[in-house]
């Protein structure tokens, strides 16, 4: 029996600030489980590369991953989406998609507690749209607190890969 056969069809959505190690945390989650992931930043990369408006993107972008997210729950399937989902509009979106199929939502939030670290993975980024420190403090002034049950995992001093254990236990 795989570990996906004992999952529930589930919305396993991973949010935090850039930097906070979820793009890491989802993909070591997706391999281990066998499941597909959308991610919200590769999804606005390809928008851009197809032409579009940098401006116009990021709502679209959050738009068609909970459109494949929609058509792989409907299947009954469990799916990870990586997004920062920094305010109420884009949570309520993923707990209402969870209600329309009746299937678990389970929300793991990645912080980085440890600022020196974190500014350190901003500023070495190869993508990320070019976001600096100045504007990453911008976007953490922005990011509203979160009031939904969901395991909040701090990667500032432990790896992904030790992390791993304890967000598959919650996804389960």
């Amino acid at each position: 029996m795989t570990d996906t056969a004992k999952l529930a069809p589930t919305l396993i959505v991973l949010s935090g600030l850039p930097g906070s190690g979820k793009t890491v945390m989802a993909e070591a989650l997706a391999r281990a489980l066998s499941i597909p992931l959308f991610s919200v930043d590769p999804i606005e990369a390809a928008m851009w590369r197809a032409g579009l408006d940098k401006a116009a993107t990021g709502i679209a972008a959050y738009e068609v991953a909970q459109t494949l997210a929609d058509e792989n729950l409907r299947l009954r399937l469990t799916v990870i989406v990586d997004a920062i989902n920094p305010a109420e509009a884009p949570r309520a979106a993923w707990r209402n998609l969870a209600a329309k199929h009746r299937v678990n939502l389970k929300v793991i939030e990645c912080v980085c507690a440890d600022d020196a670290i974190l500014r350190q993975r901003i500023e070495s980024r190869v993508h990320g749209a070019g976001l600096t420190w100045k504007g990453f403090l911008q976007r953490r002034a922005e990011y509203e607190a979160w009031t939904d049950q969901r395991l909040v995992l701090d990667t500032s001093r432990i790896s992904p890969a030790q992390l791993l254990p304890q967000a598959l236990n919650y996804t389960r």
